[in-house]
């Protein structure tokens, strides 16, 4: 019997949209560019855009006409389409282990470029969960999700969930790293108790992307960002900017990585 060591993610899990805000610390109008390559064509996407000004956060629009580039090991080339505003793909182009990529962007004038490796994908050995009455609401219940993996004992890891109710996404940024718990079996839970609600028959999908150390840091980065902003009025007025892997003072991130996803039905 596998023993594993289990790692608490206190949870706030919230539906929301699948779009990451960014309130960037900036007066001036900035190229954000937010790019995901891996093994499943669905979760591919290049998505560009520029903020406004510093007295309209939030607000983006999105970039046309760009050309956009991805290159594998420094030798096969694949030019991205744009299929919407803003949005570029290519549907011949997936990310395979242990290979690196190098996105080029060309906009007015100006190169911006990142540098992404795929890692070698952890796998879900299982799900498991609990689902009881809140102690003090006997009429909603919680939800306690357990995903159980073998962390690789011969490198770094890092990991990045995304988490699913009825094909709704859930917000959260949920994040490993194998600092302390090299080459173990990990038990990593997520506990809530907020007003989300969860019953018999909800289908529950669990996403393990695999990243690699610049994108694990982008989305810590995020993660503190959007905790700092969300303080209240004795919080930070300008959090610091997600630390990006793009060069040419470009926000957003580019992350290659390997997708795993498994799913449960609460019972």
């Amino acid at each position: 019997m596998k023993k594993y060591i289990s790692i608490l993610m206190a949870a706030l899990l919230i539906s929301c949209e699948e779009v990451i805000e960014l309130d960037l610390n900036s007066s001036d109008p900035q190229v954000v560019i937010e790019a995901n390559l891996t093994n499943d064509i669905s979760k591919n996407f290049v998505k560009i855009t520029e903020s406004t000004d510093f007295y309209n956060p939030g607000n983006y629009i999105n970039i046309s006409n760009a050309e956009v580039k991805i290159v594998v090991n420094n030798t096969e080339e694949y030019i991205l389409n744009e299929i919407s505003p803003g949005n570029y793909f290519n549907e011949n182009l997936l990310a395979v282990p242990e290979n690196e990529y190098r996105i080029v962007v060309d906009y007015s004038g100006k190169n911006y470029a990142a540098v992404s490796q795929v890692p070698k994908p952890i796998l879900i050995d299982s799900l498991s969960y609990k689902l009881e009455t809140r102690p003090f609401n006997k009429d909603k219940k919680y939800l306690e999700l357990h995903v159980h993996f073998k962390d690789n004992p011969d490198r770094k890891d890092f990991i990045r969930f995304v988490i699913y109710k009825n094909s709704e996404k859930l917000d959260g940024i949920f994040l490993y790293d194998d600092r302390l718990t090299n080459g173990n079996n990990i038990d990593f839970f997520f506990f809530n108790f907020n007003d989300e609600e969860f019953n018999s028959g909800d289908k529950i999908l669990v996403e393990l992307n695999t990243i690699d150390q610049k994108s694990h840091t982008y989305f810590k980065t995020l993660r503190n960002a959007r905790a700092n902003s969300r303080s209240g009025p004795f919080g930070s007025a300008a959090p610091a900017n997600p630390e990006t892997n793009w060069n040419n003072n470009a926000f957003g991130y580019f992350s290659a990585f390997a997708y795993y996803s498994k799913e449960i039905i609460l019972q």
